[in-house]
């Protein structure tokens, strides 16, 4: 998401966009997230003296993957934060890097199908959210 500076009216802008995922990738090694469709970002820029405040919502389809049962299951991740930038006359902002950032920081460390989840058998690996195992206690 781009805007020159000087294009920014005193009463503010607002910019709709859909974001790649792709653009806002996370790092795969630690990312629990995948999305499933663009991400949709409205952004509102307004200008004052040398500085720019950016107020983002955003809005993501994503497919989890629970930490207990491994199983996949989707959700709307829904995010509001506000950016601010010191710029000059002919700048032209670029906010994606600020907003996976943002997302990141959002991205849980270990997400839960459900709050009962009864996760996998640790000998046989049975989902036990679909069946009891056999298995000793």
């Amino acid at each position: 998401m781009k805007i020159h500076v000087d294009k920014i009216p005193e009463e503010g802008m607002v910019l709709v966009e859909q974001l790649d995922p792709h653009r806002i990738s996370l790092d795969s090694a630690m990312q629990v997230t995948s999305f499933t469709k663009p991400i949709e970002v409205q952004a509102k820029f307004t200008k004052i003296g040398e500085e720019v405040f950016v107020d983002v919502s955003l809005a993501a389809s994503c497919e989890y993957t629970c930490a207990r049962c491994l199983g996949k299951f989707g959700d709307v991740l829904k995010k509001e934060f506000n950016l601010n930038y010191e710029v000059k006359s002919g700048n032209i902002l670029e906010i994606d890097e600020d907003i996976r950032q943002e997302m990141i920081l959002y991205d849980p460390m270990k997400v839960v199908c459900r709050a009962d989840c009864k996760g996998l058998c640790p000998r046989c690996g049975q989902n036990l959210n679909i069946t009891e195992c056999s298995c000793s206690k």
